[in-house]
């Protein structure tokens, strides 16, 4: 190096002083006296003076950077020679050399070197040979933490996706496996406008044929090891909540293709020291529930901690998984794991591990508003072992296929989503209504029965609020305008409890000499399901009408609202099949959804001319937004209609719909005060609180 490089570099954009040279020798005297005291000698290094200015010999294995591709050399040689397990010992030498970014301290204080953005690459590149000699050995556990980490940090390296997607696949995770890929595809495709290459879209498709080329080469290596039991080893496929079950015991594999499980003996050695441990361990019926809360970056300046947060959480979780007669087996940071079993009250366990799911969201809801985290969470149901709480020790655990299932369903869903399995709808379609989430699960639509309980308040509580609505009623009614009232509130406002007692009170009302018709529809019916109602309601069919009388009477109100033959065959065409069971709009190709949706207006628009008619839909904020585009296409289209739209839901359905809090001539909102539940949950401060209600 030249001394007068040497002074640019100490000096960068000043004028040097007059004496920097003198002050450059001056440290270099003293860079020699410390490399003599530290044995440089002796170890071969030596700061030598040469013109123009100093060189500094060191031998190569003294430079840990020298030494790091040494290396990974070596260990990229043992990979090809199909040695991975050398050449993973090889790579993770090389990459503990690493202590954080090159001479970090330098680049801090603005002295940079174009060099260092290879050497970060070459370490980068090192990681992935690292990985896949990991994956080789069959160690997709033990590297699965860090490739997400990997991913998370370069995420435009395919390489590396292409490694997160095979240990999410060898873990039992391919429904996260694919997910990785579709979004790295969107990503790829909204920044730079690129397809992923033809390597990772072919792992895409191996993964969706499970092909036998992505099998396991090897026994894993590295199972995670979250909690720990005693007397306990480690099973082939479990989550990072799951506690490990003896797998010298039944083993027993989920046939997804036939929906039940088969037991498949394996033999016991006749270990006495295991004895008391089989005993304790048994299968059994029963529903797993993970809730996993997704930190936010919002609602964090009142001084409240993250970890106080998912302190509170886990109680909350606690306190209503035991409400409902479960039991948590596992609270780690953000994960909690509960496991619902039959009791004497019957096979409910089910019914009572969903419903827990729902009282957690709700109780937290005005945190997830505000932004300090959202809850992801699902529901799974089958056999499982259960170890016994004397065997654990005062703990229970769980373990099996259903917990690795239940996990797998938690990534597929959204904030604020309870996703089910196919077995848990089954077990609860009496009571909770779900809407399809593709191929892998259920998402939660809502009770299909009121728990007046839960959300009871005194009938006087709510009376000037009923008075005035009832007053906006008989004006949509008698001016025939229609309109669109929504009550809005948190959980345990009474918002259920209003809208049904207010129901009661309008329904066969007498307005003008007509009778009101009222019609309540769940907000999981969709739009189709809605037009479905309010049609039934316009030609006056009973929900205990057979299909023929249901089609007769569809008949003569649209031939007295078209009056033309031929056009009230049409008619008839495209609006009969509304009134199956079950109408989704499946029914229909694009072009009969159009035409269905015209004739709908059409004979509806004019049928209820001479029928008054209120409809009521709890929950809206639960439904999709074609549900809400057609309740305001309907309110704010049809003209000289008596027709009152009733919406409840909770506050955020003003963040989708802010127009209907006032910015339309039709639409009108009651928002019900908070009424107090003993043990209601305090995550937020009290100015918080006030903000966001």
């Amino acid at each position: 190096m030249s001394t007068s490089g040497l002074v640019d570099a100490l000096w960068t954009g000043d004028d040097p002083p007059a004496s920097a040279r003198k002050m450059l020798q001056n440290a270099v005297w003293g860079l020699r006296g410390i490399l003599a005291t530290a044995g440089g000698a002796a170890s071969g290094v030596s700061l030598q003076t040469k013109a123009p200015g100093y060189v500094l010999h060191v031998e190569p294995d003294q430079i840990d950077l020298c030494r790091f591709r040494g290396l990974v050399a070596d260990g990229r040689r043992e990979l090809a020679d199909g040695q991975p397990d050398k050449a993973a010992s090889l790579l993770r030498d090389a990459l503990a050399l690493w202590r954080g970014p090159v001479l970090a301290d330098l680049v801090e204080a603005g002295v940079e070197w174009s060099e260092l953005a290879s050497i970060q690459t070459s370490r980068l590149a090192a990681v992935e040979d690292r990985f896949e000699a990991e994956l080789r050995c069959g160690g997709h556990y033990a590297v699965l933490g860090d490739l997400e980490e990997m991913v998370e940090a370069e995420p435009f390296r395919e390489r590396s996706i292409a490694h997160l997607m095979l240990a999410l696949y060898r873990c039992g995770r391919q429904a996260d496996a694919l997910n990785v890929y579709a979004r790295f595809r969107v990503a790829l495709a909204e920044e730079m406008g690129l397809d992923p290459g033809l390597e990772l879209q072919q792992l895409q498709q191996s993964i969706l044929e499970q092909s036998a080329a992505l099998a396991l080469p090897g026994r894993p290596t590295g199972l995670p090891a979250l909690i720990e039991a005693p007397l306990v080893e480690p099973v082939r496929r479990r989550g990072p909540l799951v506690l490990a079950g003896d797998p010298r015991t039944e083993s027993r594999v989920e046939s997804r293709s036939e929906g039940r499980l088969e037991s498949k003996p394996e033999p016991v050695a006749a270990d006495h020291g295991h004895a008391d441990h089989r005993r304790a361990t048994s299968w059994r019926q029963a529903s797993a529930l993970i809730v996993r809360a997704e930190i936010g970056t919002r609602g964090w300046d009142d001084g409240v901690t993250v970890d106080d947060t998912l302190h509170d959480v886990a109680a909350v979780i606690r306190e209503e998984t035991e409400r409902c007669g479960g039991a948590v087996l596992a609270s780690i940071g953000s994960y909690s794991l509960a496991l619902f079993e039959p009791n004497r009250h019957g096979d409910d366990y089910a019914k009572r591990a969903v419903m827990a799911a729902l009282a957690i969201r709700d109780r937290t809801e005005l945190d997830a508003r505000a932004g300090r985290f959202a809850f992801h969470t699902a529901v799974s149901t089958g056999e499982t072992t259960v170890r016994s709480a004397a065997a654990q020790g005062g703990s229970q655990s769980g373990n099996g296929a259903l917990m690795v299932a239940c996990e797998e369903l938690l990534s597929l869903g959204g904030p604020g989503e309870v996703l089910v399995c196919e077995r848990t709808r089954m077990a609860t379609a009496g009571h909770i209504a779900f809407e399809r989430t593709g191929e892998a699960g259920w998402r939660v639509a809502g009770c299909r029965c009121l728990d007046i309980a839960h959300d009871a308040v005194p009938p006087a509580e709510y009376e000037h609020e009923m008075d005035v609505l009832e007053s906006l009623l008989m004006l949509a009614v008698t001016r025939k305008r229609p309109m669109l009232a929504s009550v809005l509130g948190v959980p345990g406002s009474g918002k259920s409890w209003f809208l049904s007692t207010f129901e009661s009170r309008v329904a066969g009302r007498v307005v003008d000499g007509t009778p009101l018709h009222v019609v309540r529809t769940p907000p999981f019916a969709g739009p189709w399901g809605l037009r479905a109602e309010i049609l039934a309601a316009c030609c006056g069919i009973q929900p205990g009408d057979s299909s023929n009388v249901a089609e007769l009477k569809l008949y003569r109100t649209v031939q007295q609202v078209l009056g033309d033959p031929a056009n009230t065959e049409l008619a008839m065409e495209s609006l009969a099949p509304l009134l199956e069971p079950g109408q989704d709009g499946d029914n229909y190709d694009a072009e009969g959804k159009q035409a269905a949706a015209r004739d709908w207006n059409q004979v509806v628009s004019q049928a209820l001319r001479e029928r008054p008619l209120a409809v009521f839909v709890d929950d809206l904020h639960l439904a999709n937004d074609a549900m809400l585009n057609l309740i305001e296409g309907v309110v704010g289209c049809m003209v000289g209609v008596p027709l009152m739209v009733i919406v409840g839901g909770r506050l955020g359905l003003l963040q989708r719909r802010p127009e209907w809090g006032g910015g339309k001539p039709y639409a009108t909102t009651l928002t019900l005060d908070v009424v107090s539940r003993p043990g209601a949950m305090r995550l937020y401060s009290t100015a918080t609180a006030t903000a966001v209600g």
